[in-house]
């Protein structure tokens, strides 16, 4: 099991008894300092407050003192998901049907990694896009990294 399953199993039941879920939890090392980031969104449905994230972050943070999994130092950032809101799970891609979103892939599709548009639809295994005027399928396996684009959600 990887580090990060491993984290998310761990803390999971206490983001959820402080009213929150999981959007996506990351491990980020530049030079000496890792940060793991725990994007967090409320369970109904508000907009994430500076308390929501200290509370969880005070929860967070006693049981991997004691569950000591991460075996060398680090910071714990806890966050809101923010108008750029990341995609990870299909059940996101579903929640977020008619909203202009960002998609990366990992190899080229008609000559481009890049494409933006309406999510139009999502299922368990795969999205469309409405990128200009055209309908484009995608896979989960496809997606490198994608977003809602928050500029144009304004």
């Amino acid at each position: 099991m990887a580090l990060i399953d491993k984290i998310n199993d761990i803390i999971t039941p206490a983001v959820k008894r402080n009213g929150c879920d999981i959007v996506r939890t990351a491990i980020h090392s530049s030079g000496k300092t890792t940060r793991l980031q725990i994007m967090i969104e409320r369970l109904d449905g508000q907009y994430v407050t500076i308390n929501d994230c200290e509370m969880v972050s005070k929860d967070v943070s006693a049981i991997l003192d004691v569950e000591d999994i991460i075996q060398h130092r680090y910071v714990l950032e806890v966050s809101s998901p923010g108008l750029d809101r990341p995609l990870v799970k299909p059940l996101d891609y579903q929640k977020f049907v008619g909203k202009h979103v960002v998609i990366k892939t990992f190899a080229e599709k008609d000559g481009k990694k890049t494409f933006c548009g309406i999510l139009s639809a999502a299922t368990d295994d795969n999205i469309q896009i409405k990128d200009k005027n055209s309908l484009v399928d995608f896979g989960y396996k496809e997606i490198k990294f994608a977003h809602i684009d928050g500029a144009k959600e304004m």
